[in-house]
C-alpha cells in the first residue's frame, strides 16, 4: 500500500501541528482513490471521533468526492474529483463550503496591508457574508503583538513584523489562553499565571 508523506505535502507545517481535517485531506490528495479505511491507516486519526466520515460526506455533498464503488455493508470507495488545492476545505456535513476563518483572513491581510489599524484590517479581512467584529481583530491583534508578530504603535494602530511570517497558517489563541503558530508547532506566548488579561 501507498504511504501519504505529509511533510513533502505540507512541508512548511510539522506533522504534529496538522488538524485532522488537514491529514484528511492530504490523503485524500495522494491517493486520489480511496476508501474510509485507507484514510483512517494512512492518517492514524481516532475513528472513534466520526471526524473522517463527517469530513467525507460533506466533501461528497460538495461535488468535491464521488462514489465511485459501493458494497453494501462493506468499504466504498471514493475518488477525488475536485483539487481545491493544499489547503483543506472547510464544509459542513451538508456540502455547504466555508469561507477561510476570521483570523486566517486577517492574517493573510496584516503583510499585504503593513501598517493598519484595526479599523482597516476589519474591512480588508471582513467577506459580505462573514464580517469580522471589532472586538475579535482587536483581541486578535493585542496578542499577535505579545507574541511578537506585530509592533504597537499608539491604541489601535499596528505594524506587521516581515521576519514574523511563519507560514500561511494563523496563530491561534488557545482556550489556555496561549498563542500557538502551527506553522512552527509551538506556544509562542502566554499570559502570567495570575491570568492577567490586560498585560
Amino acid at each position: 500500500a501507498r504511504t501519504v508523506n505529509m511533510a513533502l505535502l505540507l512541508p512548511s507545517t510539522p506533522p504534529g501541528a496538522l488538524t485532522d481535517r488537514e491529514k484528511l485531506w492530504l490523503a485524500m490528495r495522494e491517493l486520489r482513490t480511496f476508501s474510509l479505511r485507507d484514510l483512517y491507516l494512512e492518517t492514524k486519526i481516532d475513528r472513534r471521533t466520526g471526524k473522517a466520515r463527517d469530513y467525507l460526506v460533506g466533501l461528497l455533498r460538495a461535488g468535491i468526492l464521488e462514489e465511485i464503488s459501493h458494497v453494501p455493508g462493506g468499504q466504498c470507495t471514493y475518488r477525488l474529483v475536485k483539487d481545491c488545492g493544499v489547503n483543506a476545505p472547510r464544509v459542513r456535513k451538508n456540502g455547504v463550503l466555508l469561507p477561510d476563518s476570521g483570523r486566517t483572513r486577517m492574517w493573510r491581510a496584516m503583510p499585504i496591508l503593513g501598517m493598519f489599524t484595526v479599523r482597516e484590517l476589519v474591512n480588508a479581512a471582513s467577506l459580505e457574508d462573514a464580517t469580522i467584529a471589532y472586538g475579535e481583530a482587536q483581541a486578535y491583534c493585542q496578542w499577535l503583538a505579545r507574541g511578537g508578530y506585530l509592533h504597537r504603535i499608539g491604541t489601535d494602530t499596528y505594524r506587521f513584523i516581515p521576519a514574523r511570517n511563519t507560514g500561511p497558517k494563523a496563530p491561534q489563541i488557545l482556550r489556555v489562553k496561549q498563542l500557538y503558530d502551527p506553522n512552527v508547532d509551538k506556544i509562542v506566548t502566554a499570559l502570567p499565571p495570575e491570568g492577567r488579561d490586560d498585560a
